[in-house]
C-alpha cells in the first residue's frame, strides 16, 4: 500500500487513540491514522503535526491539528501518558523556534517538541517554561533561574503577534558550556589555575556537572578552593559548612600522579613490602564528602552497611600487620587484584569509603574498576546520577529532578554519559 511506505515510523514514535474530524471518528495507532475502511490516510505526531497521504488528509507536507476545524484527538502519547490535541484553550501558547542551550526545538501552540516531534514541555506567552519529567512524564517542572538554561525564542504569541524572548543564566559565561560554567563556579579562582590544573579539574568533575549534582552540591554545601591544610592531607571538607579546602602542594602531587599513572596507582608504604592502592582524584574525593551530606538517611545507612561488610571481609583476608598504626588496607603485590576496597584509604571509615568510591566513579578507567570490584556501591552512584529520587534526601530530590529535566532537554545529561 502506498501510504504504508510514506511513513515508516517506529511504533514508539506516535500517539494512540481516537481522532474526531467532521463528525467522523478515526483510529490512531502509534501515530498512524486509519480511515473507517481500514486504510491508512496519514500520520499524527505527538506535537500535533499531521502528515497527509490520502483523503481527507490529501495535502503536501504537514499541517497542525489546529488547522483542521473541529479536529480533536484524545488518547495516550508515545510514552503512554494521557494527551489531548489541541489542548484546552487556556493552555495554548506561542508558535515558533526555540533554541534551548543551543538545542533547536519547535514550539507549536505552546507545545515544546524535539525535531523528532516528541513533546518535552510547554512554553507560555510570558516566557515561562514547564518541562516534563524524564521518569514521570505526567509531572511538569516549572523552571526557574536555577534550573533554566539559556533560552532564545522567536515566533508569534498565542494572539499571532510577533514575539521574541531571550533569557540567559545568571553569571553565565557565554563562551562556555553549562558543564564548564558549573565547574568554574564550583572551583574558586579557577581562572588562576595552570592549563594542566584546569584540565584535571574539568576532566574529573565532568559527569557530576552534567548530571546537575555539582550545581545542587554547590548551592547546598559550598564550593572548593586551594589553601593550606596543615595536617598534611590532600584536602578537607568542613563538617559544619561543607566547604572544601584543597592543599596546594598536595593538589600538585595529585595531578602529577594522575598524569603519570592515571586515576589509580600502587604506592609503596613505610612498612615494606606492603603496598597501598591510591586514588589520584582529590577534587572529586572531597566533592564526595559534600555529596554525602545530600543523601537520604536510608541511603547513608545502606552505604554504612556496605562498608561494614567489606571491612569485616578485609580484616579476615588482609589483616593489618601488628606494627602498623594506620587504618588503610595494606597489600602484598600478589594481593593487589584481590583487594577488598577500591583504595587503601577507603578502608579508613564509611565516609572515606564513600568519598573514594565517588572519586573512582568520576572517570571512566577507575569507574570500570569500581563496577567490577564493588557492584552495590557502583549501582548507588549510577542511581545518584540518573535516579536522584532513590538516593537523595527529600529536601534535594525535587530540585534535582527539575534540573535534570532541563539538562536532558538541553543536551547536557545524556544516557551515554558514563560511556565517555
Amino acid at each position: 500500500m502506498a501510504t504504508e511506505s510514506l511513513i515508516e515510523t517506529s511504533k514508539s514514535q506516535g500517539p494512540s487513540g481516537f481522532l474526531e474530524l467532521d463528525q467522523s471518528m478515526l483510529v490512531v495507532d502509534y501515530g498512524k491514522v486509519y480511515h473507517a475502511d481500514g486504510s491508512a490516510i496519514g500520520f499524527l505526531h505527538e506535537d500535533g503535526l499531521i502528515e497527509g497521504s490520502a483523503a481527507p488528509f490529501d495535502w503536501q507536507g504537514m499541517k497542525t491539528i489546529e488547522e483542521l476545524p473541529g479536529a480533536k484527538f484524545r488518547g495516550i502519547d508515545s510514552r503512554g501518558v494521557s494527551i489531548e490535541l489541541p489542548g484546552p484553550e487556556d493552555k495554548r501558547g506561542p508558535t515558533g523556534g526555540l533554541q534551548y542551550n543551543g538545542i533547536a526545538l519547535n514550539v507549536l501552540y505552546g507545545r515544546i517538541s524535539t525535531q523528532e516531534h516528541f513533546v518535552v514541555g510547554y512554553f507560555s506567552d510570558d516566557g515561562i517554561i514547564h518541562l516534563r519529567d524524564h521518569k514521570t512524564p505526567t509531572t511538569l517542572h516549572q523552571l526557574d533561574e536555577n534550573s533554566q538554561l539559556n533560552t532564545v525564542f522567536q515566533g508569534i504569541n498565542s494572539a499571532g503577534t510577533p514575539f521574541i524572548h531571550e533569557w540567559t543564566r545568571p553569571l553565565h559565561r557565554k563562551d562556555r558550556s553549562y558543564i564548564d560554567n558549573e565547574i568554574i563556579r564550583y572551583f574558586e579562582q579557577f581562572d588562576k589555575l595552570t592549563s594542566q590544573q584546569k584540565g584535571y579539574v574539568l576532566e574529573t568533575m565532568r559527569i557530576w556537572a552534567s548530571s546537575g549534582l555539582l550545581q545542587l552540591v554547590r548551592k547546598s554545601e559550598g564550593t572548593a578552593a586551594l589553601g593550606n591544610v596543615k595536617h598534611g592531607a590532600s584536602g578537607v571538607t568542613g563538617v559544619r559548612t561543607g566547604m572544601v579546602t584543597l592543599d596546594r602542594e598536595e593538589f600538585e602531587t595529585e595531578i602529577s600522579l594522575y598524569k603519570q599513572y592515571g586515576p589509580v596507582a600502587k604506592v609503596s608504604t613505610r612498612l615494606r613490602p606492603y603496598l597501598e592502592v591510591r586514588i589520584n582524584l582529590v577534587v572529586s574525593h572531597e566533592y564526595g564528602h559534600q555529596l554525602e551530606f545530600t543523601l537520604s538517611q536510608a541511603m547513608q545507612d545502606k552505604i554504612t552497611d556496605l562498608y561494614q561488610g567489606r571491612l569485616k571481609t578485609c580484616n579476615r583476608l588482609h589483616p593489618l600487620p601488628a606494627t602498623y598504626e594506620g587504618y588503610s588496607e595494606l597489600l602484598l603485590m600478589h594481593q593487589i587484584e584481590e583487594r577488598i576496597f577500591i583504595s587503601g584509604y577507603a578502608r579508613t571509615s564509611m565516609h572515606e569509603y564513600w568519598a573514594e568510591c565517588v572519586a573512582a566513579f568520576s572517570v571512566k578507567e577507575s569507574r570500570e574498576m569500581l563496577r567490577q570490584m564493588d557492584p552495590p556501591v557502583y549501582q548507588i552512584l549510577h542511581d545518584a546520577l540518573y535516579l536522584p529520587e532513590k538516593t537523595l534526601s527529600p529536601k534535594h530530590e525535587t530540585e534535582a529532578r527539575r534540573l535534570q529535566s532541563s539538562l536532558r532537554v538541553g543536551g547536557e545529561l545524556t544516557d551515554d554519559l558514563l560511556a565517555k
